[in-house]
């Protein structure tokens, strides 16, 4: 894989430079957390029924989603991609088949989510859009196509951060807005990657509009 970075280059000048650092430790740090939390579905007995009657296609959905979360937050640092583009590239290899993995896992949990058609259609988009934009991104970076691959990349990071995020929410929906589980999960099946894609949207917007207004 080739060039990658999920923010603009901003210049030293540019007040958005002093956030990069501390928001990349910071989305480490969370896909670190929810790694490590994912583990306890391969090395405990699960206490839950419904899990335990599709812990197969849980346990491949929550490895690829490992694979994702560690490989994910190193290919945005511009250093690791400059210095070492041979070890960027089979981290881009590793973290897109942990992403095939993940979502194709993920679709048939999708289908046996256990709130009903809502869940299924929110965790089976999530899938279905994480799989596409790997994809999208792989073909792109095949082509030669860097902005291209960058900006689809950007994207799928974001779906892969849904891991992150569900876990954000779903604590305070039930512990600080004592919301039932039922209205919480069926809206965090929506809310926990969203919001995430337009945010990544709003991210290749912003790059488009500054590399625009250095060329003219």
């Amino acid at each position: 894989m080739s060039q990658l970075t999920i923010f603009p280059r901003p210049s030293a000048s540019k007040p958005s430079s002093r956030f990069k650092t501390p928001l990349w430790w910071l989305m480490l740090v969370m896909s670190l957390a929810v790694v490590a939390y994912g583990t306890r579905y391969f090395i405990f007995p699960t206490t839950d029924r419904h899990f335990s009657l599709h812990l197969c296609p849980l346990r491949l959905h929550i490895a690829g989603g490992i694979g994702a979360l560690l490989a994910g937050p190193w290919q945005f640092l511009e250093k690791l991609r400059n210095r070492a583009l041979n070890l960027h590239r089979w981290f881009g290899r590793f973290y897109l088949l942990s992403v095939a993995l993940g979502s194709i896992a993920g679709l048939a949990m999708a289908s046996v989510s256990s709130e009903g058609l809502p869940t299924h259609l929110g965790f089976g988009i999530l899938a279905v859009f994480w799989f596409f934009t790997g994809l999208q991104a792989y073909r792109a970076i095949r082509r030669g196509e860097i902005p291209s691959h960058r900006q689809w990349m950007i994207r799928n990071f974001a779906l892969s951060l849904a891991a992150v995020t569900l876990r954000t929410y779903m604590p305070l929906m039930l512990l600080a807005l004592h919301w039932s589980f039922h209205v919480s999960y069926t809206i965090v099946s929506w809310l926990c990657w969203l919001p995430n894609l337009l945010i990544a949207e709003w991210m290749i917007h912003r790059e488009s509009i500054r590399a625009h207004r250095s060329q003219a």
